[in-house]
């Protein structure tokens, strides 16, 4: 249990990644949180209080949309005879700076475990957001090619329906949210360059990407799909990286980041939990682990949902998962059980519930004698001990809100603030997620 003088020092302000040294195959590199001071989302007089609000809205919202789309793949649009990718609305938590180009371009995308396709904004542009760098301009690299329609790799963005072409160049369609958020432009190939923690220029080359010429998404630049599609970058780098990523998520977006690709994200210890990772024929885009259950002082709350199904849909059941997504702010549980889970923190803390912001379920004024419950998820083959900075909140005002929440018939997420102080590694190959519990504030 944390006691009341942890608490404080357990809730600085919000998430980011860890910065550590570059260890065997492999590299890293640096990731801007959405609150941080570089990134051109900060806004200086948004208080703790409004900058957790602000992300519960971009929880919600992302949450809505997973839902929309969590039993879709790839889809058509008729209408401008283009190839659609539907994703989620655009988990804007974290931005990777990298370099797109020969000679390079430096630019930075929104890091997105939640989608796939790689996508910039280019020249001539149509309709594009104003960003601080320049548009990219295919023109001036000599490494830019586009993809024509009958390839590989334009099959490979449209998996299960026709291609379409203009111009003989394969057209991608990214859209987010309701669908009035979204990049079109053509698919290409071109060499991204990143600049690891070490200070090596690490060039990738032959990557495809969407050449965005039409945006309508208000201040974004571009995004780096690191989801499980076939055209993700992990998906992309594959062998080069032997499939591997891992990230260690700290309590405050001031504190150096890294995203670590390649083997030297492997874990070691017994401490070390792995969980098999779950694949969607529906929907490779997203990371599924099972969820076996919550335990809350060791009274067990089983995974309950009545909107999952026992039919077995092209080899994917859907009881018990539940998708792993560093975009997302709020863990979602089924609204049984999350009703249990609420009844037996309630229980366990004995104090008054006060109404606190629309957006949270559950929340207390902060008291010294305050004794707070052991909650531990049980995923399948893992049993993960969270602290108490991992299932709730504070805000300004002294108020702590619980970072769980019922997700109104799905989808399921298991969200970023449970992720805290965990160094969390995605075999793709192996099939597993491994945790292991870290004070990532002192790693590396």
């Amino acid at each position: 249990m944390a006691s009341p003088t942890h608490f404080s020092l357990l809730f600085i302000v919000f998430l980011s990644v860890l910065s550590t040294s570059v260890r065997g195959s492999g590299f890293s590199v640096y990731l801007i949180h959405h609150d941080a001071p570089q990134s051109p989302f900060y806004n200086p007089l948004d208080t703790l209080s409004d900058r957790m609000q602000k992300a519960v809205h971009r929880s919600i919202n992302r949450a809505n949309h997973f839902k929309k789309i969590s039993s879709e793949t790839y889809s058509s649009n008729q209408d401008d005879d283009t190839i659609s990718t539907s994703t989620s609305r655009i988990g804007v938590e974290f931005l990777m700076k990298f370099s797109l180009g020969t000679p390079p371009r430096n630019l930075f995308a929104v890091a997105d475990t939640g989608s796939d396709v790689t996508w910039v904004q280019c020249k001539p542009c149509e309709d594009c957001y104003n960003q601080i760098s320049p548009h990219f301009n295919p023109t001036a690299s000599s490494t830019y090619k586009d993809v024509p329609c009958a390839t590989e790799t334009c099959e490979r963005l449209g998996t299960h329906h026709k291609n379409t072409c203009e111009n003989n160049v394969c057209q991608f369609l990214a859209k987010y949210g309701d669908g009035f958020q979204y990049s079109t432009g053509n698919l290409a190939i071109e060499t991204l360059t990143f600049v690891s923690i070490s200070g090596r220029s690490i060039q990738v080359p032959n990557i495809a990407f969407g050449c965005g010429r039409n945006n309508n998404i208000e201040k974004l630049s571009g995004l780096i799909g690191l989801g499980g599609g076939e055209l993700s970058l992990i998906s992309q780098l594959g062998s080069k990286v032997d499939s591997k990523f891992s990230y260690c998520l700290v309590p405050s977006p001031n504190v150096s980041s890294e995203f670590i690709f390649g083997s030297n994200a492997e874990m070691t210890g017994k401490d070390v939990l792995s969980t098999p990772l779950i694949s969607n024929p529906l929907q490779k885009t997203f990371y599924y682990l099972t969820l076996e259950g919550i335990s809350v002082n060791e009274n067990w709350i089983p995974f309950r949902s009545s909107s999952t199904s026992t039919e077995d849909t092209e080899g994917f059941q859907g009881d018990n998962y539940i998708i792993i997504d560093s975009g997302t702010t709020l863990t979602y549980l089924p609204d049984e059980m999350y009703s249990q889970f609420e009844s037996q923190v309630k229980k366990a803390i004995g104090f008054e519930p006060i109404i606190g912001p629309e957006e949270f379920r559950l929340c207390y004024l902060i008291d010294e004698s305050m004794k707070f419950p052991e909650v531990i998820v049980h995923f399948m083959d893992a049993d993960i001990k969270l602290d108490l900075v991992n299932y709730f909140l504070l805000l300004d005002s002294g108020v702590m809100c619980s970072s769980f929440a019922p997700a109104n018939g799905g989808p399921y997420i298991y969200g970023n603030v449970a992720q805290i102080n965990f160094l969390i590694e995605y075999a793709l190959e192996e099939k597993k997620v491994s945790f292991k519990p870290t004070d990532c504030t002192r790693q590396g």
